[in-house]
């Protein structure tokens, strides 16, 4: 699918205010609900043209026609007021007669009628595609490289049924097939068919590390799935559901993401995320918990020429690797990961999604989208705000 130059990401949206709207509403609008109006403007400027026109090619009129753009609307009020399922925010709007100004409708569609028109909107507009764009206005807009780019997960939890893999049934191994221990003979066949082995493994490392991040993504498992985790107690806690994986800058703004099964490690995806992040900005140190220790971050971090930071807490009966000084200072920046996926499960996602499948990652990829705009308009804004002050 094409897509043409969308308009520019800008701060127009975060000028709203109380008093140059009153007039405008049925009552004196709250912050809560200019918030929302600040998200639903600034989400329509980043629609390309193209996409533009094939939300109003989707639209289908009836007895009452909905317009697919008000739809979007609709998801995003979904997701900024944390409501579980559609008709939840469907009788919130009914009640609300600003979000419906905000929205531009007067009748508010059925559950059935939403949830339908929902699906066509996905296949339309894709939260990924949308935080490139903020991404590149960001970058224009700050003008800077990133210093310290720290990668972490947390899991969502989803009312859906986990996808469980089907046991491997493992073959004993038989004399003629099992391999012998030691220091093979020299030019004997069990030399030759180790360093066959060991020259094919390195080979897939290398196209490990040299494939595009999308299809080292393609290979994890998106489904719901279960994981467990440990609690500050030290007991295990199941979890069903997803994981997002962020990769954020010094001011926590989430550079690139993705959204995969619960079950899979935090290990597999950090190179995927740095590829990704590579590609969008420059960054010179990769900070990450213990969690993503593997040979393949490493690897992947000298041949771009950055710096892995990862703390070796003491794990399995392995004793703690004391970090240095200067590291450990660097490390300290972890925490804006942190709190963007606090920000992401307190302000914008519900404590369980009902959706299912990939409906159910795309609410979370739209609460990322909308996490990332939030912390990118007050860096914007900040930014504005310091010019101002050396101009007077």
């Amino acid at each position: 699918m094409t897509h043409s130059t969308p308009a520019a990401f800008g701060l127009q949206s975060l000028l709203f205010s109380q008093d140059d709207l009153s007039s405008c509403f049925f009552r004196r609008p709250t912050d809560r609900e200019l918030e929302f109006m600040s998200f639903f403007h600034s989400l329509r400027s980043l629609l390309s043209s193209d996409e533009v026109s094939q939300l109003h090619r989707y639209h289908i009129k009836g007895r009452t026609g909905y317009d697919l753009i008000t739809m979007l609307g609709i998801q995003l009020l979904k997701i900024h007021y944390r409501q579980p399922t559609m008709k939840e925010t469907l009788l919130l709007l009914q009640e609300n007669e600003n979000l419906r100004e905000i929205l531009g409708i007067s009748q508010v569609p059925s559950t059935a009628s939403a949830s339908r028109l929902a699906r066509k909107v996905g296949k339309v507009v894709k939260p990924t595609i949308l935080h490139e764009r903020v991404i590149q206005a960001y970058k224009e807009g700050m003008n800077r490289t990133v210093g310290h780019l720290s990668i972490d997960s947390t899991t969502i939890q989803a009312r859906e049924k986990p996808f469980v893999r089907a046991k491997e049934v493992v073959t004993p191994a038989t004399p003629a097939t099992q391999k012998k221990r030691g220091r093979k003979k020299k030019g004997s066949p069990e030399e030759r068919a180790y360093l066959e082995e060991k020259a094919e493994t390195q080979r897939k490392k290398r196209e490990y590390l040299e494939e595009s991040p999308g299809k080292s993504l393609s290979e994890l498992e998106m489904r719901c799935s279960m994981t467990a985790k440990q609690n500050s107690k030290g007991k295990r806690q199941w979890f069903i559901g997803y994981k997002a994986h962020l990769a954020t800058d010094d001011f926590g703004v989430t550079i690139a993401f993705t959204v995969t099964g619960a079950c899979v490690h935090d290990c597999k995806v950090a190179v995927p995320l740095m590829k990704t992040a590579s590609q969008r900005t420059d960054f010179f140190y990769a900070l990450m918990d213990k969690g993503y220790l593997k040979a393949d971050i490493n690897a992947y971090a000298d041949m771009i020429g950055r710096k892995v930071i990862i703390d070796q807490r003491a794990h399995r009966s392995v004793a703690d690797l004391p970090m240095e000084k200067a590291y450990a200072a660097r490390y300290r920046a972890r925490t804006t990961v942190e709190r963007s996926n606090s920000e992401l499960k307190d302000g914008f996602l519900p404590d369980k999604i009902y959706r299912k499948g990939s409906h159910a990652r795309y609410d979370i990829e739209l609460a990322i989208l909308m996490t990332t705009m939030k912390k990118v308009w007050k860096m914007l804004l900040l930014k504005e705000e310091s010019k101002a002050t050396k101009a007077s």
